[in-house]
Order: C-alpha cells, then sequence, then structure tokens
C-alpha cells in the first residue's frame, strides 16, 4: 500500500486501575490498610452530573447510532414538520455533515471517595508490581474534580499520567443539514447526540501508522482514565490491576503485531484490523489469566470484606465479548504454570502463549518456551 492509513484501536476493559510501585503489600496483615469503605461508595448510586469533554472529538461513524438517529427523525412527525415548515411546502432534500465521537467524564468531587479510591490504586498497584517484580509504568495520579486541564500530547521520560473519574460516557454526534430541492440557498441543521454507557472503566489506546511499502508503527498516548464505579464493585477493585498489566504486556503485543503484519503484506484495512483484534484477544488472555491470580491476593489483603466469588460472574460477563474468548484457558494456563513464568513467556514470545492456549496438547513446555528469553525476561 502506497498510501498512509491510520488504524486506532482501543482496549475497552470492564475494570482498571493504576498505581505505585513504591507502595508494596506487606506480608504483615495488620500494616495493611483496610479499603473496605470503598466498597460502600462504589455501591451508592452513580452521578451522572456534572460532565466535562475528556479530550477532543475526533471524526467517527457508527453504522448502529446512525441508524439509530435516522429512525428517530423518522418517527419525531413534529421535528419534520418544524423543519418542513421552514420552507413553506417546498420538497426538502438532506444529507450528513459530519459524525464525530468524544468522551465525557463525570469528575470525583468527593473527598473521601476520592482519596480512598486513589489510595486503593497505589497501594494494589504497588502489590502487584512487587508480586511481579516489574518496573512502575506511571508519573503520577490525578483525580479529576472539575473541568479538565490540556490532556497530554507527548509521552512524559517518567511514565504515563493516570487520570481518576467517577464515570465516563461516550457521546457520538451527527450533524444533518436539510435544504429545499428547488433552493438549495436555505439550509437548517440538526444536531443528534446519542450518550452511550457501556459498563467500561477505562480504555488504553494504542495507534498502528501503515506507511509506504508496508512499514507500521506503533505508538500510545501518554495517558490513560479510569472510573472508580461499576455494576460489580469487584471490578473498581480489578481496575488498577488489569490496566497495569496491559500497559506492561502492550510493547510485546505491539512486537507480535508487527512480525504479523510484516509476514502477511496486507493489502486491505480489513486485513490490518483482523491482525489488531487477534492480537488484543491473546493480550487480553494474559492479563486475565493473571488477574485471576492476583486479585484474591488483594482482596485477602486490602479488602477483606469483598467476596472474590464475583469473579465468576465477572468472568461469565467477558465471556459475552469476543475479545476475552480466549480467557478461560488462559485462566487454566497461568494457574498451571504460574504468574511470573506466564508473564516472561509472553514478554519473550507472545507466540508462544498463544500457543499454550489455543493448541494446548501441542503447545510448547513453559521450560521450552522460555530457553531462549533474554535474561532481563528470565528474572521476571
Amino acid at each position: 500500500m502506497t498510501c498512509r492509513l491510520r488504524i486506532i484501536f482501543v482496549y475497552l476493559i470492564l475494570f482498571i486501575l493504576a498505581g505505585s510501585s513504591t507502595l508494596l503489600a506487606s506480608t504483615d496483615v495488620r500494616e495493611n490498610p483496610d479499603y473496605s469503605r470503598l466498597l460502600s461508595f462504589v455501591k451508592l448510586k452513580d452521578l451522572e452530573h456534572p460532565l466535562v469533554a475528556f479530550g477532543g472529538a475526533e471524526d467517527d461513524f457508527d453504522r448502529k447510532l446512525n441508524r439509530e438517529n435516522i429512525a428517530f427523525m423518522n418517527q419525531d412527525k413534529a421535528l419534520l414538520a418544524r423543519i418542513q415548515s421552514q420552507f413553506k411546502g417546498e420538497r426538502l432534500k438532506w444529507h450528513l455533515t459530519t459524525s464525530f465521537k468524544q468522551l465525557l467524564a463525570v469528575p470525583e468531587n468527593r473527598a473521601e471517595y476520592a482519596r480512598l479510591f486513589e489510595n486503593y490504586c497505589h497501594t494494589a498497584v504497588g502489590y502487584l508490581l512487587g508480586r511481579i517484580r516489574m518496573p512502575n509504568p506511571y508519573s503520577h495520579f490525578v483525580t479529576l474534580k472539575g473541568p479538565l486541564p490540556n490532556l497530554p500530547d507527548t509521552p512524559d521520560p517518567q511514565g504515563i499520567t493516570v487520570y481518576l473519574v467517577h464515570n465516563l460516557v461516550d457521546e457520538y454526534i451527527e450533524e444533518y443539514l436539510f435544504f429545499s430541492q428547488d433552493d438549495d440557498q436555505s439550509k437548517i441543521k440538526i444536531k443528534l447526540s446519542n450518550r452511550v454507557d457501556d459498563g467500561k472503566v477505562g480504555s488504553v489506546t494504542s495507534q498502528v501508522t501503515i506507511g509506504a511499502d508496508n512499514q507500521f508503527e506503533f505508538s500510545r498516548l501518554p495517558y490513560t482514565v479510569w472510573q472508580n464505579s461499576a455494576k460489580n464493585p469487584l471490578n473498581v477493585l480489578i481496575v488498577p490491576i488489569e490496566e497495569t498489566l496491559h500497559i506492561l504486556m502492550r510493547p510485546s503485543t505491539e512486537r507480535a503485531m508487527k512480525a504479523e503484519l510484516a509476514e502477511i503484506h496486507p493489502t486491505r484495512l480489513a486485513q490490518v484490523q483482523e491482525v489488531v483484534d487477534h492480537w488484543i484477544a491473546v493480550e487480553e488472555a494474559i492479563v486475565g489469566g493473571v488477574v485471576w491470580q492476583v486479585v484474591p491476593e488483594v482482596c485477602a489483603r486490602f479488602v477483606p470484606q469483598e467476596d472474590t466469588n464475583r469473579l465468576t460472574i465477572a468472568l461469565a460477563e467477558r465471556e459475552e465479548h469476543p475479545q476475552y474468548r480466549l480467557l478461560r484457558q488462559a485462566i487454566k494456563t497461568v494457574a498451571d504454570i504460574g504468574v511470573n513464568q506466564a508473564l516472561a513467556i509472553y514478554r519473550n514470545n507472545p507466540l508462544d502463549f498463544k500457543e499454550m492456549i489455543t493448541q494446548p496438547d501441542a503447545a510448547p513446555t513453559a521450560q521450552s518456551a522460555l530457553k531462549a528469553q533474554d535474561p532481563a525476561a528470565g528474572r521476571t
């Protein structure tokens, strides 16, 4: 392909968190903070206002929401009558002029809730990083209490910025232009918006740019955003652990994507998207497998009131989505070989881990998969 194309793939998770490697978990239960009170806030009814824009709007077209908007206009006879009245019975034409999406956030200005969530994020991520012996990917945490200042647009050498909010909502906006078929000088613009709360608690975004001669380059946003509310309270507790693992594993995933794209020489954008979707599912698998081992440990130390049996419910919820199709086998594999061994295999060569969860009988053993790894991965 000689033209430059760009695919944006956004990992949307049902739970997310963040933290600092300087706050490691103690093995002495008496020294562990108890965040059980955080659960009482999570169980409160979600706040829906005020809504503030989180980042700029991006051009986008959602076929499903577009159909809903057209159906709405066709059914709203009063709206059509008002539009028709402006043209004095003339025949009308219309077309879609623009469509875009933006992320909206509800700030968290309840002091105790904000403090508990931010502290829990540090503690849980600190425990995870100590458990898997990996570096802290974050520079600092910012609890959004009002309108958002300008988001960083360049990477911080100290790490990723984590924004903590109460809630996240996607807003999809379409603008339609109505005009007379006989006189196109008279125009009326109609704007329709759909707000969708799809249950995600945060997102990690990567971009792959496809240049001349099928050269693929990856980049990531220098920030992430997590919310402190969820229908299943356990998802809020999982948030920092899962999100941190995605951030730490993403370079290996991008390396695997780049290798496969270079091998197949895609000629259509759909082929690139297929590779992206496939490897995101593999990344979901390694991350989910580790989450299922680490979360009960974190809850036992820091949230003793939480019932980790909700993990079964969370698993069932995830399996309704195609990106989690490899999760159940990954949970079994990670339980069999251990958290650090699984992460070391994935970091060394994600293809080895993929074979272990997609072809269990023919997959390499954990020991053989690690033979060619670099020394740093071996110490993980």
